[in-house]
Order: structure tokens, then sequence, then C-alpha cells
């Protein structure tokens, strides 16, 4: 996986040629990603788990007061069918990993609980279950992780630079990024 540099503008407009940023094959599809920049307004809050249940609560009023208020940036990237299939596919079996996971866990411990003949043998399965849907959970993770693009802006807020693509995507972009920057794209930022 590469990385490449392009100009805010670029990136914001979603001006890149028709390659795809995770499997390097042309596309006219297009994916919209969105990051955070910098630090929320709630950055520090987690802190208030450490005070406890009063903490809790107050965490708690924060989040529901706070509209978002953090800076994102919202690029337009190309991506292709088969990229987002895989994605929505690796999300699927990670929330159906982690809820059977719970679920068999919970029943695991209910039937624990509840001594009776043969219990041993069920909750023994019902564990193996649980540990092979964690599997499935974990798997799908590190599946989600690898499809996931990087989006950073810099301290000057002119390039953006976009990570974990595809070989061919950076190589497309390139002859992108070596040209001019027109003249009314740079906001007075005073």
């Amino acid at each position: 996986m590469e990385r490449v540099r392009v100009f805010v503008d670029e990136a914001v407009l979603g001006n890149f040629p028709p390659v795809c940023v995770k499997d390097g094959v042309r596309t006219t599809d297009r994916l919209t990603v969105t990051q955070p920049i910098g630090a929320g307004p709630l950055s520090w809050a987690w802190l208030l788990v450490f005070l406890g249940p009063v903490g809790w609560i107050l965490l708690l009023v924060l989040a529901a007061v706070a509209r978002g208020g953090g800076e994102v940036l919202t690029v337009e990237l190309p991506w292709s069918e088969t990229a987002y299939r895989r994605a929505v596919h690796a999300r699927r079996y990670r929330r159906t990993g982690a809820l059977a996971t719970v679920v068999l866990a919970t029943v695991a411990l209910v039937v624990h609980s509840h001594p009776a003949p043969a219990s041993g043998l069920l909750v023994f399965c019902l564990v193996a279950l649980a540990t092979a849907a964690l599997a499935v959970t974990v798997v799908a993770t590190v599946r989600l992780a690898r499809e996931r693009v990087t989006v950073d802006l810099d301290a000057s807020r002119r390039w953006v630079t976009i990570g974990r693509v595809h070989p061919a995507f950076a190589q497309a972009v390139q002859p992108h990024v070596d040209r001019p920057i027109p003249a009314g794209s740079l906001s007075d930022s005073r």
C-alpha cells in the first residue's frame, strides 16, 4: 500500500483519475470519506470516566449536549463496487460475529448457573461456538482495517495525504499532483 499527497481542493472535489483507490481498477464509482480533523470539543472528556458514577453522568450529559462541533474533512475518492462490497461484507460479518459471541456467551453462563444433566457438554459446545464467533469478529475487523484508507490534512491545510492506497492509484494520481495550482483555488485564511 502506498500514500499520495494531493492539493486539498483536488481531494474535496474528488478530482482524481478513474482508478479505484483500493483495487487499482478502472471505475466511475465514488465513495465519500469523512475524517475528523484535530481534536474535537470532547477530546479530553474521557478523563471523566475516572471520577466514577458522577463522571459517567457528566460524560453522558456532555455527549448529549455536544453536537459534533469538531471540524471534519470530506473527501470523494474513486472506489470500485467490488471494494465497496468487500467492506460491507466485512462490517456485516463483524456485527454478526460480535452479536453471536455475546448471545452464545450469555446462554453459556445461564446454562452453567443452572446445572442439569449434560449441561457441562452444552456449556462446552456453547463456549466453542462463542469462540468461533469471536474469531469471525476478529478476522472481519482485520479485513476492515486493511480496507480502510487514511486521510490526513497537513498543518498548512493545503495538502491532503491519502494513505493505504493501491499502487496503480498512486501512479495515476502522480501526474495530477505535478500540475500547477489554479490561481483562484487558494482561500485567504485571515
